[in-house]
């Protein structure tokens, strides 16, 4: 089965997008606080990562054409975008902490 342009393009963000979350939950153990570590896990896969899964789904099914949405394409470029921003931002937390955790050591 061949998949659409779009479907590639939020299945890409995603797998990225858990990769982030597998360091958030890898570096749990070192964190300085464990309760604000575990917090920042918790919201990020229950918030911008299940919104992102929620955008693979409904990729799949405009792009089978099960769900048509005249405005999906402007829908899916901010919820990427908005998914995009909060790895980042998260990604970046991450290295600073790795970084800081790096020097005390």
């Amino acid at each position: 089965m061949a998949l659409g342009k779009s479907v590639l393009e939020v299945a890409s963000t995603l797998n990225r997008s858990l990769g982030v979350g597998y360091t958030a939950v890898k570096q749990l153990p070192g964190s300085r606080d464990l309760g604000e570590a575990y917090q920042r896990a918790k919201e990020w896969f229950s918030g911008p990562l299940s919104d992102g899964v929620y955008l693979l789904r409904v990729t799949l099914r405009h792009d089978l054409g099960v769900e048509v949405d005249s405005h999906f394409d402007q829908t899916r470029t901010r919820i990427l975008a908005a998914l995009d921003s909060a790895r980042d931002n998260l990604d970046r937390l991450l290295a600073a902490e790795r970084a800081q955790a790096a020097r005390s050591s």
